[in-house]
């Protein structure tokens, strides 16, 4: 039986198991938390369910909360600054609502996690805007996220908290995956911080 065995499916199973092992040295020697970054406050919030945990990322940015949310519903250009993403692409848009196309880059190149996503602001909370994100189509088995964008002080500073949960439907422990949900939620605040300050001063 062996003797007939397709050599690509061979193949395909040991490129996964590269890619796997690649993934998993990755997260073993990358901490949580980038040194320097202690401004921005990371967790894990467990989802009822699931063995795999949200990351969670709150930090002040010195902006005004329309340039927050500026940067955060300007979809096409999240590949341009968001840590990983390799494409994004707006399939269709009104207001603050839209459909995204979007991939992912993983495991040090070697896997691409693409999906389409539904981004829509949901009803104010008080003086918090929030918008949310979900998975429509993909080969993840979820993706989902959460911006809550709240003015503080005289309304030169904006409090963001980010929350996202990846399944990306691979054979790993799920410490793993909170764990890089844990730093993913990290790396997008401070990317945004970054994009945002760029923004502002070029305006």
């Amino acid at each position: 039986m062996d003797s007939h065995r397709d050599p690509r499916h061979t193949s395909r199973m040991h490129q996964s198991s590269i890619a796997v092992l690649i993934l998993v040295l990755g997260l073993a020697v990358t901490p949580v938390r980038a040194a320097g970054e202690a401004d921005v406050q990371t967790a894990q919030i467990a989802e009822q369910g699931s063995d795999i945990s949200w990351g969670h990322a709150v930090a002040v940015i010195d902006q005004p909360i329309e340039d927050i949310v500026s940067v955060v519903v300007d979809y096409g250009n999240y590949a341009l600054f968001m840590p990983n993403f390799t494409k994004s692409k707006v399939l269709a848009q009104r207001g603050n609502g839209a459909m995204v196309y979007m991939e992912v880059s993983v495991a040090s190149g070697t896997l691409t996690l693409w999906g389409q996503l539904k981004f829509y602001e949901a009803a104010p909370e008080g003086d918090t805007r929030v918008i949310e994100v979900r998975l429509l189509e993909g080969n993840m088995e979820a993706f989902s996220a959460s911006w809550r964008l709240t003015p503080i002080g005289d309304g030169n500073q904006t409090q963001v908290d980010f929350k996202i949960y990846v399944d990306p439907d691979m054979p790993l422990p799920s410490s793993v995956f909170s764990r890089e949900n844990e730093k993913a939620a990290g790396k997008t605040v401070r990317a945004l911080r970054t994009r945002v300050t760029k923004t502002s001063k070029r305006s």
